[in-house]
C-alpha cells in the first residue's frame, strides 16, 4: 500500500480505469453456438441462460438479446 500512497492521484486514477476497463472487456463477452445448415428446424443447440450462469427468467430481465445469424464479416 505505501507505493500506491506514492503515486499521484493522476496516475492512480488511469490506473484504476484500465483496470476497469480490463475487467469490463473480461466480464462483456459473446457466447457463440455453431449450428450445421442441415440441423432439423427445432433442434436443441444449448443453454444460453446455463452457459451465462443464470436463470432463464433474468435474460428477460436483463433484456438480452440473441441474434440467429452471422453478419458478413463473422463466417
Amino acid at each position: 500500500m505505501a507505493t500506491l500512497q506514492k503515486l499521484p492521484q493522476s496516475r492512480m486514477l488511469v490506473l484504476l480505469c484500465a483496470l476497469w476497463a480490463a475487467l469490463w472487456e473480461a466480464r462483456a463477452g459473446q457466447i457463440r453456438y455453431s449450428v450445421p445448415e442441415e440441423i432439423d428446424k427445432g433442434s436443441f443447440v444449448g443453454s444460453i441462460a446455463k452457459d451465462l450462469g443464470l436463470e432463464p427468467r433474468a435474460l428477460e430481465e436483463r433484456g438480452v438479446r440473441i441474434v440467429s445469424r452471422a453478419s458478413p464479416a463473422q463466417h
